[in-house]
């Protein structure tokens, strides 16, 4: 609980992805990124992921999603 109370009061949505099973938010706070996974048939959160700004392994799939405001 105290993840999703972390994201709603601090993180800002930056990106959102979906694959055949699961769509996937991104969310930043501050220097760090969660991603949250919800299956998309049975609408269950799945799972959060949090990482570093500069893991690019894991930012690599919304990279051509996240609008940089330029």
């Amino acid at each position: 609980m105290e993840q999703l109370e972390a994201i709603w009061d601090n993180g800002v949505q930056v990106a959102e992805r979906e694959d055949d099973v699961n769509r996937y938010k991104l969310y930043q706070i501050d220097a760090f990124y969660v991603e949250e996974e919800w299956h998309k048939e049975y609408k269950v959160r799945r799972a959060f992921r949090s990482f570093a700004s500069t893991n690019a392994e894991m930012l690599e799939p919304y990279l051509d999603k996240i609008n940089l405001g330029f």
